[in-house]
């Protein structure tokens, strides 16, 4: 699965490179050494009327992900929600990028599905790293939010958010990659939506 979700990510990876402000080195790391949650499907759902299941998914690295069914819209978008927690800290003013694969198998090219994406601290307040939103089609993409922490935070102290509650809605989940870039790289430079 490594060698795949390598492959997959490998403009990521230059894009990368580029954005920094420091020199390569002469060994060219792994993304792998970047990421500061465990890359995958480990998603934790929250909030109500929503139901998930895992569903086969070729399209994306791994080959699967999680289907989520939202069966009403909530008062707020983040009253239902996934999120993703982080293994490893993230210090101050590290730049961070968000990378998650995403599709909403029921909309249509020309009316996607408004999605707010993100990384957040954990507890109250939730304070933000990195906030995007996402026009969510039929077919796999990629989706990135990027920012900068303003604060450190613990390993398991932050996590990937997306807020789901903004409308009755069918989205699928797939991979999700938190890289921690280190300071002094502008997150303008790195993918967007």
């Amino acid at each position: 699965m490594k060698t795949f979700i390598a492959l997959s990510l490998a403009t990521l990876t230059a894009t990368v490179a580029i954005a920094q402000t420091a020199p390569a080195p002469s060994a060219q790391p792994s993304i792998f050494d970047k990421a500061v949650n465990q890359p995958g499907i480990g998603w934790a759902l929250y909030g109500p009327n929503q139901s998930a299941k895992q569903v086969p998914a070729a399209d994306v690295p791994g080959g699967a992900a999680v289907r989520v069914q939202v069966t009403r819209a909530g008062a707020h978008p983040w009253d239902t929600g996934a999120s993703y927690p982080t293994v490893k800290p993230i210090a101050a003013g590290d730049t961070v990028l968000v990378m998650v694969y995403l599709r909403a198998p029921d909309a249509k090219d020309d009316a996607p599905l408004t999605i707010p994406l993100g990384a957040t601290g954990s507890e109250a307040p939730y304070p933000q790293i990195a906030t995007a939103t996402a026009s969510v089609g039929p077919g796999w993409k990629r989706y990135f939010a990027s920012g900068v922490a303003s604060q450190a935070f613990a390993a398991g102290k932050a996590n990937i958010s997306l807020q789901l509650a903004g409308a009755k809605q069918v989205i699928e989940v797939g991979p999700a990659f938190l890289l921690d870039l280190g300071p002094g790289v502008d997150p303008a430079k790195l993918p967007h939506n």
